[in-house]
């Protein structure tokens, strides 16, 4: 396994929430009122989804992964610009999960760029999926536009994995993740309300979501970051995972959604999860997305000094050795 990083920086390209009154902090830049007012600038846009680039710095080199790429193309493509994010220097992309708030903007990534690039992502992210809404109505197969042969012809290199793959140094995508927390079992009745579905095989099953992975990277001697897409898996059972796999306890910063707000999920999920979350001792705590506002408030009211509301132009700039976000540093780089 490659050293850690001495320096990790996450910038948030595309989330839900955009909010530019958000002042910067020790280790965090905003796009902010800069954004808003000036003309020079283009503010960033909100959608329902996530993108988030990953630039890791050892010594003098560099290397950045692209993990998820939202829901729609030019949200993806005017935030990078907005955000002076320059896509053509992704060196891997890894897609967290086959559900299209998370792979939406990969055509377009794949359209803009120069030069092919290896896909993360497992082979069951590709099966037809269905989701029968509460009030009855049905979204048909609306992962139809994601193919194989679409991202192949477009330069994506597929690299199909179940299990944990080192996609670059100290970076692993963790493939299929161990479902052992008891409180994260997804749900498997396919009559109940907002049911998403899967053929596989064909035959009809709860979508799972078997191909939910994770992003993790090494970060000096003993520390993890973790990234999340939605955590079909389980937050818990995610962290987990990658505390297994690298063979780290101590986890300096968790980044994405925790599929708290999905209609449903009781409110036991949430505070259970607060509580595990509180025994893991995460040091930098962003919950975005899917977590939900109402859980997302919860998690800031119960762990207020790990919590980072990390919305649509946020970087976080994460050192080995002062990676809490009470540390200062010297201001921010441009990607």
């Amino acid at each position: 396994m490659a050293r850690g990083a001495d320096r990790v920086t996450i910038t948030n390209i595309t989330e839900n929430y955009v909010d530019m009154l958000l002042a910067d902090g020790p280790n965090v830049a905003r796009a902010g009122l800069r954004h808003h007012f000036d003309p020079k600038q283009r503010p960033p846009i909100a959608e329902n989804g996530v993108a988030l680039l990953v630039d890791v710095e050892w010594s003098r080199y560099r290397y950045r992964v692209l993990f998820d790429t939202g829901m729609t193309g030019p949200v993806l493509l005017h935030n990078a610009d907005a955000l002076s994010v320059n896509l053509h220097d992704v060196d891997h992309v890894v897609i967290s999960h086959g559900h299209p708030d998370h792979y939406g903007g990969l055509v377009s990534f794949l359209e803009h760029r120069d030069a092919p690039v290896p896909i993360s992502i497992h082979e069951e992210g590709f099966l037809p999926r269905y989701l029968r809404l509460a009030s009855g109505e049905v979204a048909p197969y609306y992962n139809g536009d994601f193919t194989k042969g679409r991202l192949a012809d477009l330069g994506g290199r597929l690299v199909l994995h179940r299990d944990a793959l080192e996609i670059g140094p100290g970076i692993i995508a963790t493939g299929e993740i161990p479902r052992e927390v008891s409180f994260e079992v997804p749900p498997t009745d396919l009559s109940a309300p907002n049911a998403l579905i899967q053929l596989r095989d064909q035959h009809v099953h709860p979508d799972i979501v078997p191909d939910d992975q994770a992003l993790v990277i090494n970060i000096g001697d003993d520390g993890i970051i973790v990234l999340v897409g939605c955590s079909h898996a389980g937050v818990i059972n995610s962290i987990r995972h990658a505390q297994s796999i690298t063979g780290r306890e101590r986890i300096v910063g968790v980044f994405g959604g925790f599929h708290l707000g999905f209609p449903g999920v009781p409110e036991v999920k949430t505070q259970r999860t607060i509580e595990e979350l509180r025994a893991i001792e995460i040091e930098v705590l962003c919950p975005m997305h899917c977590t939900g506002m109402e859980a997302m408030m919860e998690i800031r009211r119960a762990l207020p000094d790990r919590f980072l509301l990390n919305c649509t132009g946020t970087r976080v700039f994460l050192d080995a050795h002062e990676a809490t976000l009470d540390a200062p540093r010297s201001a921010p780089r441009r990607s």
